[in-house]
């Protein structure tokens, strides 16, 4: 089965420029078959792989320890860039703690150790049209903390975390969703429909930032 399960992943990637997004959404859920097979031990090494994954087949992400740790990433970054006039530094910082950049590396180790050729994610133009469609499948499924009162001993580290280095007093980071927005429609006009970041806060604000991929190796 598992050989039969790398062939699939193989001949996926193997389509390159020509992957579209059913080809990503299928992929994704053979490496998370591949990965369910690893000792747990193994799948310690490919978290942000799996995050991805669920992210791809679920409504809500909402249990994710994996998927916690990456709002607190994203509150930290955008506590460090806040107050920042350099729209593009506040781009970069937020867009990069999502995770992309990890879940490169990932997949490049996962590839190698199943023997499979890596141009998804050595070739930047392979890598910008997977990314793209990924994020289009998970475009509008919130990553986001569950009831306070649902928070296991891990999860409350994570959110006492936030909490105490909020982007403003009682206002850290608890739920993000990537979103098109239609800026002409927010004053910004000849912006058009934007791939963007949505932030929200305990005091229920939502901050919108465009979404960027770096995709340099």
């Amino acid at each position: 089965m598992e050989n039969d399960i790398i062939t699939k992943i193989r001949n996926a990637i193997a389509k390159n420029e020509n992957l579209e997004e059913a080809d990503i959404r299928s992929l994704m859920i053979l490496v998370r078959k591949l990965l369910d097979k690893m000792p747990q031990s193994d799948q310690e090494s490919y978290l942000i792989i799996r995050l991805f994954c669920n992210w791809v087949a679920h409504i809500e992400i909402t249990n994710s320890n994996t998927g916690l740790r990456i709002l607190a990433e994203i509150n930290d970054a955008f506590v460090n860039v806040k107050d920042s006039i350099n729209t593009k530094e506040i781009q970069n910082k937020v867009s990069s703690a999502i995770g992309y950049p990890a879940l490169r590396k990932e997949l490049k180790s996962f590839l190698g150790r199943i023997g499979v050729d890596d141009t998804l994610v050595s070739d930047n133009r392979v890598w910008t049209i997977f990314i793209t469609n990924l994020i289009e499948i998970i475009r509008d499924v919130p990553l986001s903390f569950p009831q306070l009162s649902k928070l296991d001993a891990t999860k409350q580290k994570i959110y006492k975390q936030i909490a105490q280095n909020p982007i403003k007093p009682g206002a850290g980071v608890i739920s993000i969703q990537i979103s098109r927005i239609n800026y002409d429609a927010l004053g910004a006009k000849g912006k058009g429909n934007l791939m963007c970041i949505l932030i929200k806060t305990e005091d229920t604000t939502t901050t919108i930032i465009p979404l960027l991929i770096d995709v340099r190796l």
